[in-house]
């Protein structure tokens, strides 16, 4: 609701203890992340994918040094309030304008779209949409994200990293993924800028 909205600006903008920032400082106020050092993007993410995410971080089902400490000193009401915030902003125009390797691109697309028989992946299009714009509460979007921090991430799953407490699934997949192919499928998808919403 809307009152939720102002207060999550509020400790996003100014955070919640004397001396530490709020989550804009790394995310941006309009939630459009920093590619140039993988830190991601917020907005077009939806509301419960980013509660559940600030919850892992709170009590340490997912790591990370900068995250952890900020999502602890968040209550369970403020973690729900700056959620709601980047859950209400509209996407940002694209900042990460890196002309990538065609070839690339087009195996990213490969793998994305079609999985691989000769490994056992499936195609993440199966589970995270065609465009890569996420399905419902299910699966977060990653179309536009940030090349750096997919690849980051896909590289943590593929080192058998517990993520978060629904891992499994995506520890798997990861694991039928060359190096060269999480670079690849990171690329193809930081390129999709303007993927509709899907819903379930």
């Amino acid at each position: 609701n809307e009152a939720d909205i102002v207060a999550g600006r509020a400790i996003a903008i100014h955070g919640v203890a004397p001396g530490r920032a709020g989550c804009a400082a790394c995310h941006m106020p309009d939630g459009a992340g920093q590619p140039e050092v993988g830190i991601p993007r917020l907005a077009g993410l939806r509301f419960a994918y980013m509660v559940d995410q600030l919850s892992y971080f709170a009590s340490g089902h997912r790591t990370n040094a900068a995250m952890a400490p900020y999502a602890k000193m968040l209550t369970a009401t403020q973690r729900r309030q700056a959620a709601a915030y980047f859950a209400s902003l509209p996407i940002p125009a694209p900042t990460d304008l890196t002309p990538y390797d065609e070839a690339e691109l087009q195996t990213g697309k490969r793998l994305f779209l079609d999985g691989e028989f000769r490994t056992g992946l499936l195609a993440c299009a199966d589970c995270h949409g065609p465009e890569g714009q996420g399905v419902g509460d299910f699966s977060p979007r990653l179309a536009g994200q940030s090349a750096a921090y997919l690849s980051e991430e896909l590289a943590a799953w593929k080192a058998g990293g517990s993520r978060d407490p629904s891992g499994a699934f995506m520890r798997v997949e990861a694991s039928h993924l060359s190096d060269a192919d999480i670079v690849a499928v990171a690329a193809f998808l930081a390129s999709l800028h303007n993927a509709k919403d899907a819903r379930p």
